[in-house]
């Protein structure tokens, strides 16, 4: 195994892993806006009916 093989394995990996942590602050975003939806949709409703 050359040093450029290695210096290629670790830039491959480290890219990974930023892929998986990108996706993963992604998917907390979409759950986040998704939990404060729920939060306006049932203030409006208690706010409109109650």
């Amino acid at each position: 195994m050359t040093e450029d093989e290695i210096a290629r394995g670790v830039a491959r990996g480290l890219q990974m892993h930023e892929r998986r942590r990108a996706e993963g602050q992604a998917r907390s975003l979409l759950a986040g806006l998704l939990i404060l939806g729920g939060l306006v949709v049932g203030f409006l409703v208690l706010v409109t009916y109650g």
